[in-house]
């Protein structure tokens, strides 16, 4: 496990491989700011933006310079050159007490997007399937804090975090539907485990999944059983991607948000850019279908 940014995120969030610049992108849910990461000269950026926290995830485009970002109102494009913004879609139409979370572009091309209980406790979130014209399709609700999600290398199978209940749901999904169907839960969590929060799949079909409160990441099976825990130098750890130029390493953000004084000194990396040689590849992500004009 490696450290490369001391970044001391306070939640910090959806690690993306940027392949077109070499750089590692990441937000900020607290403290809402894009950060970037150079991995071939080690620069660290940061990018505020002037928006109510919290912040929930960055998705990259077809377009190499345009992000879409989910936060507290809805979905925007977000230009990284010049941090200009334009709103893009509002499925929860300001609906009370609900904000956008994590999100994920799956093998087909649609972006699947998560909404949370802004206080995280009561299950007022839903799962949303979003396609590149604005059209949202509520594909299941229910949910406190939802996270992930994640797609099987053959596009068919989604995981998705139910993190506030400790387990992960699969569903299955196909091209010619945006509902998603046949929920089952993949894995439960003890307490000791923390709670499961960001996924990814590597080439094999593994997941991969960054555990909150749980000072590790894990890999399991398709079939649900638990290969490898690695352990993460942070108190919670909450998102992480392949990247690289063979796609062979595991970048994981952390934060140190909510974490005991005493746990924090012990853990004083906690809120960093880490990097991990897992041993196996991951599987590019699927782009977002960018706009033609961004005017």
């Amino acid at each position: 496990m490696r450290t490369l940014a001391v970044s001391a995120n306070r939640l910090g969030e959806s690690v993306l491989w940027h392949r077109p610049t070499g750089t590692i992108h990441w937000i900020d849910l607290l403290e809402p700011e894009r950060l970037a990461y150079d991995v071939t000269t080690g620069q660290l950026s940061r990018y505020p933006l002037d928006l109510p926290a919290p912040l929930g995830a960055l998705v990259q485009t077809t377009d190499p310079n345009l992000f879409v970002l989910a936060h507290r109102q809805g979905l925007a494009w977000l230009n990284r050159t010049v941090n200009w913004r334009k709103p893009f879609v509002d499925p929860e139409q300001g609906r009370d007490s609900v904000s956008y979370n994590d999100c994920k572009v799956d093998r087909f091309g649609r972006l699947w997007v998560g909404t949370s209980h802004i206080a995280e406790l009561e299950p007022r979130g839903c799962l949303w399937c979003v396609t590149s014209d604005g059209t949202a399709t509520l594909a299941d609700a229910g949910f406190a804090v939802p996270n992930g999600p994640a797609f099987s290398p053959d596009g068919r199978t989604m995981y998705f975090s139910d993190s506030l209940a400790r387990k992960i749901l699969t569903y299955d999904i196909s091209p010619d539907t945006p509902h998603a169907r046949n929920r089952r839960v993949f894995a439960a969590f003890a307490d000791q485990d923390g709670m499961p929060d960001g996924l990814t799949v590597d080439a094999e079909g593994c997941l991969w999944v960054a555990h909150w409160a749980g000072s590790q990441i894990s890999r399991w099976s398709p079939a649900g059983e638990r290969l490898a825990s690695v352990a993460v130098p942070s108190v919670h750890v909450t998102a992480l991607a392949f990247g690289g130029a063979d796609l062979g390493t595991l970048y994981i953000t952390t934060a140190r948000e909510a974490a005991d004084p005493k746990a924090l000194q012990d853990l004083p990396l906690s809120g960093a850019l880490f990097a991990f040689e897992p041993g196996c590849e991951g599987i590019a992500e699927t782009l977002f279908a960018a706009p033609d004009s961004q005017d």
